[in-house]
């Protein structure tokens, strides 16, 4: 063989070697796709490239698996490379992605005798057990919205809400206000009826931002005569069980936002007369709300 030829040949050996180093990478970036990144704490890109940077495009991936899930109170993050495996918990994400990077390295590429670390010592030790999460959450809020039923018309509505949990049960109590609001009849007869509440409930989270509750609520409603030469004023209670249902838009620790609403039958039911007229009000079996609820979590 000649020298020219031996060229080309050995050019023609590079050209080959390198296209199939290119499609090992691609494959490998296609295994890696799979993995799962919550928008909020970075990028599979960014993974795969602080890898690429370090080893190489030589060196192959199709056995790194990486997850990274949003929990209740934080991040869980798994790592595996071939049959090794490790898991951490932390509410910051950024940094467990951070944490996968140093993790892949030490599994991928173990450091050699007879050359300098390239990863840091720490990094090769065994990780430390994931923490607990938190066992107890603590929210308090302060809510407004609109109330059907209760008082003659659509009413605004105040409260204030306070919640344990513990995993996916809990437990909650609160306080409500609905503003005042009047109903006449033809005869220009009726009232105007305001409340305040309490209200306690068990509630469930089947997945972290949405809850639901099944609890219980009594009100004190007072009301005013109207139409009548000598107006009196009056008191009632409304009592019964309520079922309600929000969804939390928003959580940047420590604050929270939840949009929900709330059904509440009336066993006991509040009933306003004028003395030798009749009824003039009586609220209704069923009633309900849609409100906004915003506070802090601990």
């Amino acid at each position: 063989m000649t020298l020219s030829a031996r060229a080309r040949f050995r050019g023609l050996l590079r050209l080959v070697l390198g296209s199939a180093a290119l499609l090992l990478g691609a494959g490998e970036a296609r295994a890696l796709g799979d993995a799962a990144i919550p928008s909020e704490c970075g990028s599979l890109a960014e993974f795969e490239g602080t890898l690429r940077d370090r080893l190489g495009s030589a060196v192959a991936l199709d056995a790194t698996h990486l997850a990274l899930t949003r929990e209740l109170s934080g991040y869980r993050l798994n790592v595996a490379v071939g049959d090794e495996r490790r898991e951490l918990y932390d509410a910051d994400c950024r940094e467990l992605l951070r944490a996968a990077v140093v993790i892949a390295l030490a599994l991928l590429e173990p450091p050699r005798k007879d050359a300098p670390l390239t990863v840091p010592p720490s990094a090769l030790a065994e990780p430390k057990p994931a923490p607990t999460p938190r066992s107890v959450r603590l929210d308090l809020g302060a809510e407004a919205g609109v109330h059907l039923g209760t008082v003659p018309q659509a009413s605004l509505l105040l409260g204030v809400d306070a919640g344990l949990s513990s995993g996916r049960w809990g437990a909650a109590a609160g306080l409500r206000y609905l503003a005042a609001a009047s109903i006449q009849d033809a005869r220009q007869h009726g009232a105007r009826v305001s409340g305040g509440g309490a209200s306690l409930a068990g509630s469930f989270r089947p997945w972290p931002p949405l809850e639901a509750r099944l609890g219980f609520i009594l009100y004190r409603l007072f009301g005013t005569g109207l139409g009548t030469l000598a107006p009196r004023d009056d008191a009632a209670w409304e009592a019964g069980p309520t079922l309600g249902v929000s969804y939390r838009f928003s959580e940047k620790p420590p604050f929270f936002l939840r949009l929900g609403a709330e059904g509440q039958l009336n066993l006991l039911r509040a009933r306003f007369e004028i003395r030798d007229y009749g009824r003039v009000f009586a609220t209704p079996w069923v009633s309900g709300s849609g409100f906004v609820r915003a506070g802090v979590v601990w």
